[in-house]
């Protein structure tokens, strides 16, 4: 507010009646606070490689899957698999990424998806996201509009709606 703004204010107020009035008037300078010196915000710890597969797990077993975590197959393990029935191949396959390089994510995602077709998703926090962009249109490109991102706060929300919609459902004897 300028300083031309705040007196005539003052002065508007000073014309009031004495009983709405403070005697004491006084101007006050105020000046924006530098960003320098603004507190930076508190990042929130990120879940564990475990929490996020046992969202994933959960996630597919209300979905009506079958759901496995460390799936072995030919080149390692994956973090998580759906299957529709017992001795099926994997449907959706999630590989989780909370630190580290998504290169070999990616790469056993890209062998499940050239093995099964699987539907493949790399779950990972968004400060990850343009490094998997990056290798789905380079290195990765075949998989480049099979693979899917989905942020650590978007499985959070499927989860707990999920977990809603079922609740739900119970409540009212569906």
């Amino acid at each position: 507010m300028s300083h031309g703004i705040a007196r005539q204010l003052i002065s508007k107020l000073a014309s009031l009646p004495k009983e709405y009035r403070v005697e004491t008037q006084k101007l006050v300078s105020v000046a924006e606070t530098p960003s320098v010196y603004e507190t930076p915000l508190v990042q929130q710890a990120l879940p564990s490689h475990e929490e996020i597969k046992q969202k994933l797990m959960e996630v597919g077993k209300l979905q009506g899957y079958l759901a496995d975590e460390e799936y072995v197959f030919d080149i390692g393990k994956l973090d998580v698999v759906w299957r529709r029935v017992e001795r099926s191949v994997p449907t959706y396959v999630f590989e989780v990424q909370v630190g580290g390089d998504p290169y070999h994510a990616l790469a056993k995602l890209k062998h499940a998806f050239d093995l099964w077709n699987s539907h493949i998703f790399i779950v990972a926090p968004q400060a990850h996201y343009d490094k998997v962009e990056a290798l789905l249109s380079g290195t990765f490109h075949e998989i480049g509009n099979k693979a899917r991102f989905i942020e650590l706060n978007k499985l959070d929300e499927l989860h707990r709606r999920k977990r809603a919609y079922l609740d739900l459902e119970k409540e009212l004897g569906i």
